[in-house]
């Protein structure tokens, strides 16, 4: 199948309704400068010359306004030149008709393009340098041609008005699809620069394409906010805490959370019809933030325990699988199980609340007393477990057992009484287990060992 080059799929009707009649538009315009170059040529009235000039004039037109068509914008300074051009085709071709055809065409088609000032100085513009062609050329036609160009301005006006309702439409358009894209984001995810990140270039995408257009997102940090995100020509000073380039500030703010600041900028003022969309956005935000947030915390209360905070069993296990297979490779892994001694009787004794104070106080000190690299958890009841993982030798595992041990039974009050806390620790190295139940069974049978051999010491598994 033959592929179609890509300038003329860039030329192929579009689908969107303001972008079609544009298309529209060209085409007739385009015909109409096509039915000229014969007419003008050809035409006994006009010095060779001038009809020269004037298909070249006719040709540059045709290449300026597909140039623009396809670049979706004129700049303001084309309509005085473009005028002229109209009016070097009149001139040559000496023809009042083609004159009158050209200018409805050309208002039709270039008031599609820009603001109310820019259809105004166009149509001026045409209006002016026709009159002159005609006046120069065919004098006694001009009376003629002045009632046939009364429907000019209505037109002019017309055509800026169907400009502006389809720009608008599609504005709105974009905006629902840069709302549909954050959202299918928000609901995918849950982790919380992604969805800045997306946020930021949502803000940046309904600025509209604003000369210098750039958002950013701020994060609270110990030293206060900090941007975390940007998206667009981020002003460096901005980045450097100089916020004077900001031009509009949104706060990120739920009910009960502060999580930053959504800030935007550009060369020139926003529109004021971007902000209800900008609120939204933000909105949005905070909803996407705060379900990150309630998602971390129910992946938190999933693997951690509620009581002390340390990992429970399930992510205890999942930290061991990752180990036994790094400890197979050569890192040595070493599991230590710890029981207390006597909990039984500190519970029947002074209150389950007293017991709970001290599960609390046992797990902090074993939180303190290893690596960041390691992981502490408990098991249930009085029972808990240390991973070490990545240590210089397996000997290092029976050094921190004992450490973690004489921590643990430093005196501490509970309850309004003091009390010396008791534990056994018993310990297991890797060496070829055959799988962390394994290694958690010689844990378990070296804790027990150490019970057995009188309590409040360490035992390493055979």
């Amino acid at each position: 199948m033959t592929r179609v080059p890509a300038r003329l799929r860039r030329m192929a009707p579009p689908r969107q309704l303001g972008a079609r009649i544009r298309w529209l538009f060209l085409i007739f315009i385009l015909f109409n400068l096509v039915t000229t170059v014969p007419r003008t040529l050809t035409s006994a009235d006009a010095p060779l010359a001038w009809r020269v000039a004037a298909v070249a004039a006719a040709l540059a037109l045709g290449w300026w306004w597909l140039r623009g068509y396809r670049r979706g914008a004129f700049p303001l300074w084309a309509a005085p030149v473009e005028a002229l051009a109209l009016g070097l085709i009149g001139y040559g071709s000496h023809n009042w008709l083609i004159t009158l055809g050209l200018l409805f065409v050309t208002v039709s088609f270039r008031g599609l393009y820009g603001t109310w000032r820019h259809a105004l100085l166009l149509t001026v513009s045409l209006f002016a340098t026709s009159v002159a062609a005609i006046a120069l050329t065919e004098p006694g036609q001009l009376a003629v041609f002045l009632q046939q160009t009364a429907g000019v301005p209505p037109l002019a006006l017309f055509t800026a008005a169907v400009a502006e309702t389809t720009r608008r439409q599609e504005q709105a358009a974009a905006r629902e699809r840069v709302f549909a894209r954050l959202g299918s984001t928000l609901v995918t995810t849950s982790d919380r620069e992604t969805i800045c990140r997306h946020a930021a270039e949502a803000a940046e995408e309904l600025l509209g394409g604003l000369p210098g257009g750039w958002s950013a997102v701020t994060s609270n940090t110990p030293g206060g906010e900090a941007v975390s995100t940007v998206s667009g020509p981020v002003p460096a000073a901005l980045l450097a805490g100089d916020i004077s380039a900001v031009r509009v500030t949104l706060t990120l703010r739920s009910d009960k959370h502060h999580y930053g600041t959504l800030m935007l900028g550009g060369d020139v003022p926003l529109p004021a019809d971007v902000m209800p969309s900008l609120e939204t956005l933000a909105a949005q935000t905070v909803l996407g933030l705060r379900n990150a947030e309630h998602a971390a915390d129910l992946r938190h209360q999933a693997f951690h325990d509620n009581l002390t905070g340390l990992a429970n069993r399930p992510l205890l296990r999942d930290h061991l699988e990752q180990a036994a297979a790094r400890a197979r490779r050569g890192s040595p892994v070493a599991l230590l199980l710890l029981d207390l001694d006597g909990f039984k009787a500190v519970n029947d004794t002074y209150g389950h609340a007293a017991g709970d104070q001290l599960l609390v106080a046992v797990s902090q000190r074993l939180r303190d007393g290893i690596r960041g690299a390691d992981t502490a958890a408990r098991l249930g009841g009085d029972e808990f477990a240390v991973l070490l993982d990545g240590m210089d030798a397996p000997r290092d595992a029976v050094l921190v057992a004992e450490r973690l041990l004489a921590s643990i039974q430093e005196p501490l009050v509970v309850a309004g009484v003091e009390l010396t806390p008791r534990g056994s620790i018993g310990v297991a190295v890797w060496r070829d287990h055959a799988d962390v139940d394994a290694l958690m069974h010689d844990a378990d049978t070296a804790m027990y060992a150490a019970k057995t051999a009188g309590k409040s010491r360490v035992a390493v598994a055979a």
